[in-house]
C-alpha cells in the first residue's frame, strides 16, 4: 500500500509544479482524447464498445497526469482497435457512418492527442517554453496533422476503388509511398548544423 501512496504523492507533486504552458498542452490532451473516444463511439458502437470507451477515456486522463508513460500508447491502441472493429460496418453498402467527416475528425483528433502528448512528454512538467521554441513546435504541429489528414484522405480514396482495381501492387506501392514520405518529412524537420 506504500508504493501506490508513494505513486499518488508523485503524480500530485507533478500536477502541483505543472507549468501553465504545460496544462495548455495536457488541456489539448485530455480533450483531444476525449474528443476521439466519444467520435469513435457515436461512429460505429460494436459489441465492445462500453469497454473501449472506458479503456480511452482512462488512458486519456492517465496521460494528462503522466504523458510520458504508456497510457498514451494504450489510447492509442483503444482508439486504433476501435477503429478497425469499426471498418467492417463502414464497408458496408449503407455506409454505415464511414462518412469522410467522421474519418477525418478521428484522424485529426488522434494526430492531436499523439503530437500534444509527445511535446508535453518532451519537456518536465515545470518547464517554459519560449517564443522561439512555441513557434517551432506550432509549425511541427501543423505538419505532423496536415500529414496526418492527408495520408487519411488518401486512403480513403483508396478504399473507395473499386475491389477489381485494388490488388497486391497497391499494398507495395503504398508501402513504398508511405516510407519515403516519412523519410522526406524526418530529413525535412532535422535540425541544420552550421557550418
Amino acid at each position: 500500500m506504500r508504493d501506490l501512496a508513494e505513486v499518488l504523492a508523485g503524480w500530485i507533486y507533478a500536477l502541483q509544479i505543472t507549468s501553465g504552458q504545460q496544462w495548455v498542452l495536457r488541456l489539448t490532451v485530455l480533450s483531444s482524447g476525449v474528443g476521439a473516444a466519444v467520435l469513435c463511439n457515436l461512429w460505429f458502437p460494436v459489441l465492445i464498445s462500453p469497454a473501449l470507451l472506458v479503456t480511452a477515456l482512462v488512458m486519456a486522463f492517465a496521460s494528462v497526469i503522466r504523458p510520458d508513460s504508456v497510457a498514451p500508447l494504450f489510447f492509442v491502441a483503444a482508439v486504433g482497435l476501435w477503429w478497425l472493429a469499426g471498418a467492417a460496418a463502414a464497408s458496408q453498402p449503407d455506409g454505415g457512418g464511414g462518412t469522410p467527416g467522421r474519418w477525418l475528425g478521428v484522424t485529426v483528433l488522434v494526430a492531436v492527442f499523439h503530437l500534444s502528448t509527445a511535446f508535453a512528454a518532451a519537456a518536465p512538467s515545470y518547464a517554459r517554453v519560449t517564443g522561439r521554441a512555441a513557434k517551432l513546435l506550432s509549425l511541427a504541429g501543423v505538419g505532423y496533422v496536415a500529414v496526418s489528414v492527408a495520408v487519411g484522405m488518401a486512403v480513403l480514396g483508396l478504399a473507395a476503388l473499386p475491389r477489381h482495381v485494388l490488388g497486391p501492387g497497391w499494398v507495395v506501392a503504398g508501402a513504398l509511398s508511405v516510407s519515403v514520405a516519412t523519410v522526406a518529412l524526418v530529413a525535412a524537420l532535422r535540425p541544420r548544423r552550421a557550418h
